[in-house]
């Protein structure tokens, strides 16, 4: 009974020590940004729905997609300890390479062919859609979990090179994926006098990755629809932001963010233009972003110091 009695003693002062902590006023504001990223990605399928014959039939591999990102980030606070955070961005990709391998035997044996070409086209676009909660904060830190929505839809392109890979044809073939799902992290905040530092650590639940294709010089396969892939996927996020108040609303900041994507067995789907389809395995597919950006917090309400 003693212990009950300190027990509950103990939780209700800490807990009064967090309500009182909790006390500083958040602030809305909106952030207009502009990155500059690069990106690789890269998928592989089996020869059947089973992962064999062989295992690794095709694989494509884009590197060094690089290119400008724009976003707006809009930030609301609801009560005093709740903010409503959008981010949309939009990424042109300017820059990159595709190669694309077949194989006849396991593990990459018996390489039957092997085209390097052009990915210097495409685009991607982001939304989060998120609820933040401050937790706690004390003596300029400050931690708020968050959880929410979160969705990409992009557009990579196989370009012809100098040299046309079949002659008067334009090789203008697309992977089309896009993943949404939950995502969910926590932001650790720092502030001394003007300067504001903050490093936001995020996970998602992808459950619903797709892909369509189009590889329009391939004559015996459906247009616009070569191929579909249907999986699931996780995805992790670190984002660093530095930022140095100017009067009561004005902060510029810098940025760098790593972004990595991990694909799990899921289906592929192959159509023909005779009608029939083929399935087989999609084994994985990976994809990795490094951005360095810079951007302008434009504060709604003047800061209060904590």
């Amino acid at each position: 009974m003693i212990m009950n009695k300190w027990f509950h003693l103990l939780f209700f002062s800490f807990f009064s020590l967090l309500i009182n902590a909790q006390e500083r006023e958040q602030q809305s504001y909106i952030i207009p940004y502009l990155d500059w990223s690069q990106e690789k990605f890269d998928w592989n399928i089996a020869g059947n729905e089973n992962g064999q014959y062989p295992n690794i039939l095709s694989e494509l591999q884009w590197k060094d997609l690089r290119g400008p990102k724009m976003g707006i980030k809009s930030v609301i606070s609801i009560l005093s300890k709740f903010q409503l955070k959008l981010d949309l961005s939009y990424k042109s990709i300017t820059a990159g390479k595709v190669s694309d391998t077949d194989y006849a035997g396991d593990n990459r044996f018996v390489k039957t062919s092997e085209l390097n070409l052009q990915a210097n086209n495409g685009y991607t676009i982001q939304t989060r859609l998120e609820l933040s909660y401050l937790l706690w904060s004390s003596q300029g830190f400050s931690f708020s979990p968050h959880l929410g929505y979160y969705g990409s839809y992009q557009t990579l392109y196989m370009l012809d090179g100098d040299i046309p890979l079949i002659a008067n044809k334009e090789l203008k073939s697309t992977y089309k994926p896009q993943w949404h799902g939950v995502i969910f992290g926590v932001e650790t905040n720092y502030r001394n006098k003007r300067w504001d530092v903050s490093l936001d650590i995020n996970g998602a639940y992808l459950p619903h990755y797709s892909a369509k294709a189009n590889w329009n010089l391939r004559e015996e396969l459906r247009q616009p629809i070569s191929f579909e892939h249907k999986s699931k996927a996780v995805q992790w996020n670190t984002g660093l932001c530095i930022g140095y108040q100017f009067g009561k609303q004005i902060e510029p900041f810098i940025s760098i963010n790593y972004t990595q994507l991990t694909v799990g067995k899921g289906t592929d789907t192959l159509y023909k233009a005779n009608g029939t389809f083929h399935k087989a395995q999609l084994n994985e597919a990976h994809a990795n972003n490094i951005s360095v950006g810079i951007g302008l917090k434009i504060l709604l309400l003047a800061t209060n110091n904590y």
